[in-house]
């Protein structure tokens, strides 16, 4: 123990240095551990005075000046309590420094109530507003990204609103949503997209059965509570938090040139006619290319996503209140321009917190938030980035081309102006608002009924309204399949939510506190409704825009008007826990709740969810008592199940409903005003609960009294009855049915550190890790099936659409697809006939005409994987068969690490993130690197003049048949020609390694000191810089390797995407 000390003091003598400006008097003392021993380094600073400080000795004796009487001194040590005690002249001072349980005593949600982390049976994770405070992000759930082992939180794009996903240990569910369930502050809410996170005080993610039960069936697929700052008694305090940001496009594209663009071009042309007319009137004839040479281009990446815009954010909060009366205060606004032209956030948040104790027994809390949020721009349906990324560098000869001083003849008239690619005007053109409004409400009394024994009656009420507004003018699709005319659409979603919940406490010891008893009671009742509406109108005239039509609806014709009403989606619950403790070292919690859900039929409606844990506190034994640098020890083992019900309403019964193409009205012959409510799924009656089965063995551990921390889980789920829409015939009016098929399982294992390595009066420095493994396995299907064939669609014209698969046995998420082989080779062909100029293919050598044109040098190849047909007319020519597995999107290892360090009044903060072995479907480069729906459109350098087999040489002669000048020519060619293959293709190449480590966020910050502070009325001053999304070290050739991973039956595609953004921000919080 001494020795471990004085290690720690010559560390810390490296760091500090010893007392400071002699003062009016000297302080003399001693500090030492509960057993006598001393303790040393422990840190003494003059309170008020952090520049006046000290560290203990060898024998823990310390001395100081101070700059006073009445003054108070405060010793800290790592693990320990800090204390403070008055500074006294002629005696030595002597202070004890107890074990500082505050990590074990750390009070953490769960589920309809709190618990201290030692006393945890299940596996949670855990961020708290200290990391959340200094993290500049819009959203929390941009903000625990990377942070929690097990969790995934996934951004699908680049966009403001983008949608960010959530997955806890992997999520078991096919075909239904595999988000975990979101509490914030008792009431669930749909996502943490519009939860500010500067306005958090903890996020506990709740991972096993044990912790999850309690939530039946809403938490199988993992439990987020989120609890707001709650109000504090006190002086009225004001809170600024305020940025303002700028982004900028994180990663480019490397796209042709005007050089190369038209070298490509020409060849193209070359191989269509011997004189190229049209090519040569535009783009010159191959001796004059030279000229295109050095030019760059228009840069439409640049041009789309150039904005370099300028956001800014403002949190500004009021606390204050007595005992009796506390309250809170907060406005958030946020303005989020994007990068890309047109696009944009602006959101306000209003929230207000109170807290009322009118008699020792009743406490009363209330509180509100108010949302309001716009959203503009379509992304990349309005502005297309692959359209941006494929339009023509250049317009050929007409950019370079002056008139003459002698203008006699020349008529402006005659003139044929060129209209280019217009970002600012595609967006214009591509309207689309959308506005979010939303008021969440709750109240709720806690009643001490008596010792140990508390009622707590909750009610919460939330109602949304989304309004969308989209606009489609003149040379968009919409229009001009509506006579080239403007078309409009106006849409309103309502939604209202209301819960009823009362819970009852009784917590008691026996025997001289051996014996720990919880006993918890509840009952709740959710209620949940939607409606629409629709109206869209087309015909307005050519020259509307999207603001004049939306002012003004009636410039145009109506078209299709409907309005729909779910049902209303009720659950009624009961639910109970049991925590037993013996001496704290034996802990259980055994939990039960029933749900009925109204998503079902009366004989399937009611779905039991019981779970049961136990864990034993290893380092309380008595026989660990000696071994003192163990600080925590613990083994935890839990079983339990858990339901899901996410499917639509009134899936189990026939309901009819109105049309919105038909109108009422007497002498109908052949239309009918009333259809069937739902005319894509059948009903079925016999639909049921999905049921999650969650088995979890955890281990906690501290050492050298909390200094290192962390937990490990192995985990094995199991979803049982899965709720997949199977396809059914078509001619029974129906495409599906909802039914309960299949199993999958997922195994994996979690790690999660965290470490105090130095802390001393100037100088701190901690660290996290976790990493986790999850692997998904689809146990059965329906009866007989082994695999699901799907289809991605992310482009019409995919050649073989069916382009991802799910095996039994194996996992979903499977691009299926054929496998490249690079392309042919002069040496390929057993001979060229010059008089038919065509090749012939040696025998062995596969036939890839089904996919790249007629074999010859330079097109694309690829591989048969299916035995050669001895009886087949063309033995080794391709076919569908000869298509296989080609990528696994499933992430084997994900997680994140940061460093937090302190000097005096400077802080840093790091937080990388991190994937390893999954892979991604690259269509962008699909479209870069083939001539598929290609108009003279651009390509990527992956085909440049360099590395491309080409036909013809820079001065545009014609060497393709000549095969031994073709073949030295191209002898240093690492691709195909692009020509040769005319539509997208779900190939290998295609399929790249998305593995990265992100430098997700690091911030530096300063605090100045209070005494310049305090002379201004400020409690708290402190500035800081930070950026996002720095760099990204990865092997993938996109934008981002992080794209829809995880997002239904075909993820991972990364085509049109809206790329991520790099951010820099300047920031100031203060305290008055």
């Amino acid at each position: 123990m001494k020795n471990r000390r004085i290690a720690w003091l010559l560390l810390m003598l490296l760091t500090i240095p010893l007392g400071l400006f002699a003062q009016n008097i000297t302080v003399k003392g001693v500090v030492t551990d509960s057993e006598g021993e001393p303790i040393i380094g422990a840190s003494v600073i003059e309170k008020g005075k952090s520049g006046n400080g000290t560290i203990t000795n060898l024998d823990g004796n310390f001395t100081l000046n101070v700059s006073g009487k009445n003054k108070k001194l405060v010793i800290s040590y790592i693990g320990m309590t800090t204390q403070e005690v008055d500074a006294a002249t002629g005696k030595v001072i002597k202070v004890v420094l107890h074990d500082d349980a505050q990590a074990l005593d750390e009070v953490v949600v769960i589920g309809y109530g709190t618990s201290k982390r030692g006393d945890l049976t299940g596996s949670v994770a855990s961020v708290g507003a200290k990391t959340l405070k200094d993290i500049p992000v819009t959203s929390a759930a941009s903000a625990i990204t990377g942070r929690l082992a097990g969790v995934n939180v996934v951004t699908t794009e680049g966009s403001p609103d983008a949608t960010i996903n959530i997955r806890v240990r992997g999520g078991g569910s096919i075909t239904q949503d595999n988000s975990p369930l979101i509490i914030l502050d008792g009431f669930e809410v749909s996502s943490l997209n519009d939860v500010p996170p500067t306005d958090i005080e903890s996020i506990e993610v709740l991972k096993d059965a044990a912790s999850t039960a309690i939530y039946g069936a809403r938490g199988a697929n993992g439990v987020i509570l989120v609890s707001t700052k709650n109000p504090t008694e006190g002086r009225v305090s004001i809170s600024l938090n305020t940025y303002i940001q700028t982004k900028t496009l994180s990663n480019k594209l490397d796209v042709m040139d005007p050089y190369e663009f038209v070298l490509m071009q020409y060849e193209n042309a070359r191989q269509k006619s011997s004189n190229p007319t049209d090519f040569n009137n535009k783009y010159g004839h191959a001796y004059e290319h030279y000229i295109y040479q050095g030019d760059p281009g228009t840069d439409w990446q640049d041009e789309v996503f150039g904005t370099h815009p300028v956001a800014s954010y403002l949190d500004l909060s009021v606390n204050g209140g007595t005992e009796k009366a506390k309250y809170k205060l907060a406005f958030i606004h946020q303005d989020q321009p994007s990068v890309m032209v047109g696009n944009g956030l602006k959101q306000n948040n209003l929230n207000a917190s109170f807290n009322f104790k009118p008699f020792k027994f009743l406490t009363m809390e209330y509180r509100t938030r108010l949302l309001h949020k716009e959203v503009d721009g379509s992304g990349t349906e309005g502005v297309s980035l692959l359209d941006a990324l494929r339009q023509a560098p250049t317009e050929g000869l007409d950019e370079y081309m002056t008139l003459p001083e002698d203008d006699t003849y020349f008529d402006p008239d005659q003139l044929e102006e060129i209209v280019r690619f217009n970002p600012k005007e595609e967006s214009e053109k591509n309207y689309k608002k959308r506005i979010n409004k939303s008021l969440n409400t709750m109240g709720a009394l806690t009643w001490d009924i008596a010792k140990g024994l508390t009622l707590r009656n909750e009610f919460g009420f939330e109602n949304n309204t989304e309004e969308q507004r989209k606009f489609w003018g003149m040379g968009t699709k919409n229009a001009k399949n509506n006579n080239n005319q403007p078309m409009a659409e106006w849409m309103m979603k309502q939604g209202t939510k209301w819960q009823l919940t009362n819970v009852l406490n009784y917590n008691f010891t026996l025997d001289d506190d051996a014996h720990d008893i919880r006993l918890m009671l509840g009952q709740e009742i959710k209620n949940q409704q939607t409606t629409t509406k629709t109206y869209s109108t087309r015909y307005f005239p050519e020259n509307t825009t999207a603001e004049k039509a939306f002012d003004n609806l009636s410039l145009g014709t109506p078209y299709e008007n409907s309005s729909k009403a779910d049902s209303p989606s009720r659950i009624s619950s009961f639910f109970g826990r049991i925590n037993y403790g013996y001496k704290d070292k034996y802990l259980a919690t055994f939990t039960l709740r029933a749900d009925g859900s109204s998503k079902f039929a009366a004989n399937n409606r009611w779905g039991f969810f019981p779970a049961g844990a136990l864990a034993w506190r290893l380092s309380n034994e008595d026989f660990m008592q000696d071994v003192t640098w163990i600080s925590n020890l613990k083994l935890r083992l839990s079983y339990g199940t858990s339901g899901n019900d996410r499917i639509d309403a009134d899936l189990y019964q026939k309901l009819y409903g109105v049309s919105s193409k038909t109108p009422a009205g007497w002498g109908e012959m052949s239309h009918y005003y009333y259809q069937f409510y739902n005319t894509k799924y059948v009903y079925n009656p016999n639909v049921k609960w999905e049921t999650t089965v969650t088995r979890n063995l955890g281990f906690d551990f501290g050492f050298f009294k909390e200094r290192l921390s962390g937990t490990v889980d192995i985990y094995w789920n199991t979803v049982k009855d899965l709720l997949v829409p199977s396809d059914i015939p078509g001619y029974t009016g129906y495409t599906k049915l909802m039914t309960n098929v299949g199993q999958t399982s997922n195994k994996g294992i979690e790690l999660q550190l965290n470490a105090y390595i130095v802390e001393t009066k100037d100088f701190s420095l901690n660290a996290t890790f976790n990493i986790g493994h999850n692997k998904n396995k689809i146990d059965k299907l329906a009866s007989g099936e082994k695999e699901w064939i799907l289809t991605s669609g992310w482009n019409k014209s995919v050649m073989n659409a069916d382009d991802y698969r799910a095996y039994v046995g194996g996992t979903s998420g499977l691009i299926y697809g054929y496998v490249n082989d690079g392309f042919y080779k002069v040496e390929d062909f057993e001979y060229f006939d010059s008089k038919s100029r065509t090749w012939k293919l040696k025998e062995g050598v596969v036939d890839s005409s089904p996919l790249s044109d007629t074999p010859r040098p330079g097109n694309a190849k690829f591989k048969k994987l299916t035995p050669v047909d001895p009886n087949s007319s063309n033995p080794y020519q391709l076919t569908e068969a000869d298509r296989t597995v080609i990528g696994n999107t499933t992430p084997k290892f994900s997680g994140g690490f940061g460093l937090n360090a302190t000097y005096k009044g400077f802080d840093l903060s790091m937080f990388f993130n991190f994937m390893y072995d999954f892979d991604v479907f690259n269509a962008n480069k699909v479209m870069l690197t083939t001539w598929a729906d290609n108009h003279e459109n651009n390509f990527g350098m992956e085909v440049a003049s360099d590395k491309r087999w080409r036909n013809f040489d820079d001065m545009g002669n014609e060497i393709r048949y000549s095969p031994e000048l073709l073949a030295e020519f191209n002898k240093n060619a690492t691709m195909w020609n692009p020509t040769s293959i005319g539509k997208p293709i779900s190939m290998s190449y295609a399929v790249e390694d998305g593995s990265f480590l992100r430098l997700n966020s690091a911030t530096l910050g300063y605090t100045l000191p209070q005494e310049w502070t305090k002379k201004a009325g400020l409690n708290k001053v402190r500035f800081y810089v930070a950026g996002s999304n720095l760099f990204t070290i990865t092997g993938y050739s996109g934008y981002d390797p992080e794209v829809d991973i995880a997002t239904g039956l075909t993820p991972n595609i990364d085509n049109n995407r809206y790329p991520r953004s790099r951010t820099y921000t300047f920031g100031a919080q203060l305290t008055f």
